[in-house]
């Protein structure tokens, strides 16, 4: 990968970032790698040589990865960022997890710097998944665990919204327990996984919605003029009710699908026809609405 520093960032923060030593360690996939798409990683792998990334484009991995070692430097309890390694068809997977304490029956737990509305419907899947072969890997070692955590912290929290908006978290760092899955289905994900990364290899499968952290398209109910939503609805009919209600002076506005891994996410976005049509897709509609919506309005002025 090619680094890039086009709005010339202070050289330390182009240093911190160039400077970045995870590694998976002998191992063929890592944990992380194994729950993430196979489209994606076999893309990154084949273009690893013409993949460009800017420095600004990093900001928050690196926050991460500060947050993560004030944690592991102040925590005199638990045993932090530890890699371990398994064998499973053929392909070795190598893991770290953020912090195990054995003292409390084996609690593993796993730091998220994230955004408010990541969590909005708890825990996402694949960090479910990943505290789950985390687990598998520190049970074949020989260590017990008997409860999941994902420690979120709330990188966008904001304490207006969480005095006047119902469903806002109520704190910026919050504590998530996560399912605690049977072996067997540990192994048959991580084999379900290691089959499409390495068919991935041959054919590129698609991106699901889940991978390509897809908000679906919805309805907007706002003021005329306004850009901020009175409320949002799943469908048009329904909206098209609200709108009835609310009477003149509203209107609706209908906002597509994001493909937000694709759009802001993904290095891989230059060689993927599919994430490439799918961003395009959702440019395209916004374009057409704003001469739709904006025309007439500018006409009739």
């Amino acid at each position: 990968m090619k680094l890039t520093n086009r709005l010339g960032l202070p050289r330390s923060i182009e240093n911190a970032v160039r400077n970045d030593r995870y590694s998976k360690g002998d191992a063929h996939i890592s944990v992380t790698s194994l729950i993430g798409p196979a489209r994606k990683r076999a893309l990154e792998i084949k273009h690893a040589d013409e993949i460009t990334e800017d420095v600004a484009e990093r900001i928050w991995a690196l926050m991460g990865q500060i947050a993560h070692g004030i944690l592991e430097r102040a925590d005199d309890q638990a045993w932090c960022e530890e890699r371990l390694f398994i064998e499973r068809h053929g392909w070795r997977i190598s893991g770290s997890f953020d912090r195990y304490v054995l003292e409390e029956d084996g609690r593993l737990q796993d730091y998220k710097l994230t955004s408010t509305y990541a969590i909005k419907d708890g825990a996402k899947p694949e960090w479910e998944a990943q505290e789950n072969i985390y687990a598998l890997m520190l049970r074949e070692h020989g260590y017990t665990v008997s409860r999941l955590d994902i420690v979120a912290i709330l990188r966008d929290w904001q304490k207006a919204k969480s005095k006047h908006t119902q469903d806002y978290p109520q704190v910026p760092a919050l504590i998530m327990p996560v399912e605690t899955w049977t072996p067997d289905r540990t192994e048959a994900y991580i084999r379900e996984r290691l089959i499409a990364h390495g068919t991935a290899q041959h054919v590129l499968p698609e991106c699901s919605a889940d991978e390509r952290w897809e908000r679906p398209s919805v309805y907007a109910l706002r003021k005329i003029g306004n850009r901020r939503a009175n409320k949002l609805f799943d469908d048009r009919d329904t909206a098209a009710v609200a709108l009835e209600e609310a009477g003149r002076g509203y209107e609706i506005e209908e906002r597509p699908a994001e493909q937000k891994r694709c759009a802001d996410y993904c290095a891989a976005l230059p060689f993927c026809t599919q994430g490439q049509q799918l961003v395009k897709a959702t440019q395209d509609f916004r374009l057409a609405q704003h001469w739709s919506v904006s025309g007439p309005r500018a006409s009739a002025a």
